[in-house]
């Protein structure tokens, strides 16, 4: 064999392993082998936020992914998942689609089984849908609004029953009032009609005082008054005079309070009759009188 030629086929066979190398390792890459793994096909009514490449997870575990979504009519969706060789579906097998995460991203979950029949190649599980976070959420949410409602119709019954009571006592209350016999207007009625004969009594009492003369007569006193106020006044005014003149040593009294001889003499002269009287008592006939005839 040439040289030349078995260098080629040399070449040719680094290249075709390098290929199959590059094939085998992109596969085991996205989980797939070159042995038969089962794949499965799951109708659910509905497929939600599932989509190709979503997870396969059994017990938790990812062990394959969904490779296809087909839709066939209403409510009847047919998934196919592509499983690992290590997962063993049985003739019980059951899938169910749930969510995950806030976002509510798609997963199926795949139960192998416990049978002792394996599952048939063309078989097609009747897949569940189990409820999702947000499921839950809006159900938590009508339970919420149920409670609210009820909440409302349990405050709308108290209030109207506090409603229903206060009208009641108020229509009580009127009809107490109401009662012109036995309630409190009766005696408010009573009280208002004493009240009238204590006015018509006061009346008749200033009719007969005859008030017109009671107030003509005030009004005389009141003028009398002011007269004599007058002529007090003027009194007060002389008498002011009087004791000003008195002050100043003017006339008899002024001379008698502000001249000493003369209260001198005046007490000389009392003194010397007190003497005289005192004689006169001890010798009353030693006084001899000197009459003179003309």
């Amino acid at each position: 064999m040439d040289l030349h030629y078995k260098q080629e086929v040399t070449v040719g066979t680094l290249v075709l392993v390098g290929v199959l190398l590059f094939i085998g390792g992109s596969l085991w890459l996205q989980g797939k082998t070159f042995s038969r793994a089962p794949k499965i096909s799951v109708q659910f009514e509905d497929a939600g936020t599932l989509k190709r490449g979503s997870p396969v997870k059994v017990s938790g575990v990812t062990l394959g992914t969904v490779s296809d979504i087909t839709y066939q009519s209403y409510h009847k969706v047919l998934v196919r998942l592509d499983l690992q060789k290590i997962v063993n579906p049985r003739k019980d097998a059951a899938a169910s689609l749930a969510t995950v995460g806030l976002v509510a991203d798609a997963v199926v979950n795949f139960v192998p089984g416990s049978a002792s029949e394996p599952l048939p190649e063309n078989a097609i599980i009747t897949g569940t849908v189990e409820r999702g976070l947000m499921d839950m959420g809006g159900e938590i949410g009508n339970s919420v609004k149920e409670v609210l409602a009820n909440v409302k119709a349990i405050q709308f019954n108290e209030l109207t029953d506090n409603l229903n009571k206060t009208l009641t006592s108020f229509r009580k209350v009127a009809e107490l009032y109401g009662d012109t016999k036995n309630g409190p207007m009766s005696e408010l009625a009573g009280t208002m009609k004493r009240l009238q004969a204590v006015s018509a009594r006061i009346d008749s009492v200033l009719a007969e005082a005859k008030l017109a003369e009671t107030l003509h007569t005030a009004d005389s006193l009141m003028a009398n008054l002011s007269r004599l106020s007058t002529t007090a006044e003027g009194t007060a005014k002389q008498l002011n005079g009087i004791l000003g003149k008195i002050n100043k040593g003017e006339g008899t009294l002024g001379k008698f309070a502000s001249d000493t001889l003369f209260y001198d003499n005046a007490q000389r002269l009392v003194k010397s009759l007190q003497q005289f009287v005192d004689e006169l008592k001890k010798n009353p006939g030693k006084i001899g009188l000197t009459v003179k005839l003309f």
